[in-house]
């Protein structure tokens, strides 16, 4: 009978990592490869049959980890940019109550910003900066419900799910609309911020995900 010495079952039921399965496993193959060697005829061909099982194991535990792997680090740059997106159209929505003259005032780094680009924005219509920033909120939260929707319906995530959000951002209407630079209102204001909101979630994603623009 082969005896192989191992730790492995003690270390699957401490929750072992993947990898330290997969090294356990090599090290059993590489076992079984030696016993083939030294071993009587009967040993020799359980050996042989043992190691081929190793090695399938191995082989089979190495491709589909890599292929999880790869998903879990997908998945997970989509959550994180879910919650980024989230926490933009909170900021967003917060500012549109406030001022950004004063907003800026209050900040340590008034000093770096042009006087003449102040001017410009203290001659921004209040209505309009309201809906300006209540646009991009709204812009950053669908582009955060399109992720959550995402990873909701999805076992399986690969670049095709990337695809489906900026799809998804690109059929939006208000993405494409021109806005005046006299615009004052806040229905201007609104499909500004809009725009802009999709265009810079747009961005933000492509560099993300490493796509080419």
């Amino acid at each position: 009978m082969i005896t192989i010495t191992t730790d492995y079952r003690k270390r699957m039921f401490r929750g072992a990592k993947i990898e330290d399965c997969i090294e356990d496993f090599i090290q059993m193959e590489e076992s079984t490869r030696e016993q083939m060697q030294d071993t009587d005829t009967e040993s020799r061909l359980i050996a042989k049959g043992m190691n081929n099982a190793y090695r399938y194991v191995v082989n089979r535990m190495v491709r589909d980890f890599e292929y999880k792997k790869e998903e879990l680090k997908l998945r997970t740059k989509f959550e994180e940019l879910e919650k980024v997106f989230r926490r933009l159209a909170e900021n967003n929505l917060e500012q549109s109550k406030k001022d950004l003259h004063e907003t800026i005032q209050e900040t340590y780094y008034k000093d770096d910003i042009p006087e003449e680009a102040m001017e410009d924005l203290k001659g921004i219509a209040p209505d309009f900066q309201k809906g300006m920033f209540e646009g991009m909120s709204f812009a950053y939260e669908q582009a955060a419900n399109y992720i959550s929707i995402m990873l909701d319906t999805s076992d399986k995530l690969n670049e095709k799910h990337i695809n489906y959000v900026l799809q998804h951002i690109h059929k939006n209407s208000l993405i494409k609309e021109d806005v005046e630079e006299s615009a004052v209102t806040y229905q201007e204001g609104l499909t500004n911020g809009i725009k802009a909101g999709f265009n810079l979630a747009d961005l933000e994603i492509k560099g993300r995900f490493q796509i080419q623009i």
